[in-house]
């Protein structure tokens, strides 16, 4: 009877055990479902008016023609770098300076001499051994460096509209028609002149996670705002939620604007123009890769 009774004990705590494994087992797979479900932008998210991120001005550079800002956002490596033209460059609607392989940093190290110390956050931008081949020496102060044109005229606010054109935008910012996407190289042309746009890295049927974006905008008239989203998880798991996050906006008057964004953060990404004051109208070039 004894020995009955030990093993009729030894089978319930075995089937317990096996229930209880079961349940965490389950309750693991609804887990990694919803984590699943979150990762991924839903139709109904919704997008912050609010810009989520801190950020500031590290750097303003005037060289030939075309004004850089470098703009640091939160509190990793993330950087928007702002590209303008004035004076003769404008007047010659030359194009933007920077190219798709380019790092802040290698932005930063091509515009300034060696003498120049370079800003901790754009130091941080470096890829590889680029920081210690330039020899360069970082500046850990946040205060804002400037090396401005003394020859510096901002002519474009003489003109009451400035428009390239439709068939100049599509040929010289996107390259002719048709644009050319794949999943890792994403891109837009909007060369028509539009009132508010939205494009994302969505690719072939699905979302894509993208690290860096490019931007082209031509303002005519009025003022158009940029903004960079990004669908980031907040809070720590298993407590975290997914949600979109404006990560940083910017407001372009009368002209040609390049703004990008760079970051070593990959995720899916949205950039929405719109007019902020309801004047004007704008062309737009977007790129996510």
């Amino acid at each position: 009877m004894k020995s009955s009774f030990f093993k009729t004990f030894a089978i319930a705590i075995t089937l317990g055990v096996a229930l209880v494994a079961c349940e965490d087992r389950e309750e693991d797979l609804q887990e990694e479902q919803a984590q699943e479900i979150n990762d991924t932008p839903t139709k109904n998210a919704v997008f912050p008016t609010e810009v989520s991120d801190i950020s500031f001005e590290v750097a303003k550079i005037q060289k030939n023609g075309h004004e850089y800002q470098f703009i640091a956002v939160g509190e990793n490596d993330d950087m928007v770098v702002i590209e303008k033209l004035y004076g003769t460059a404008e007047k010659n609607n030359e194009t933007s300076n920077l190219e798709k392989d380019q790092t802040p940093f290698d932005i930063f190290v091509s515009l300034t001499n060696k003498n120049i110390l370079v800003p901790e956050r754009i130091a941080k931008t470096a890829e590889g051994a680029a920081l210690q081949t330039s020899g360069r020496t970082i500046e850990k102060s946040e205060r804002l460096l400037e090396i401005l044109d003394p020859n510096y005229v901002e002519s474009i606010q003489q003109r009451a509209c400035y428009d390239v054109g439709s068939t100049n935008f599509r040929n010289t910012y996107c390259g002719g028609t048709p644009v050319v996407s794949t999943p890792t190289d994403i891109r837009f042309c909007d060369n028509g002149l539009w009132y508010s746009n939205t494009r994302n890295s969505y690719y072939g049927g699905s979302w894509r996670e993208r690290d860096d974006v490019q931007t082209w905008t031509n303002v005519k008239c009025g003022m158009t705002r940029l903004q960079f989203y990004a669908w980031k998880s907040s809070g720590i798991w298993p407590f975290n939620t997914y949600s979109w996050h404006l990560q940083y906006q910017v407001d372009f008057t009368n002209g040609i604007w390049y703004a990008n964004y760079y970051t070593s953060d990959y995720t899916e990404r949205e950039v929405r123009r719109t007019r902020p004051t309801n004047s004007g109208s704008f062309r737009a070039y977007t790129r996510f890769f």
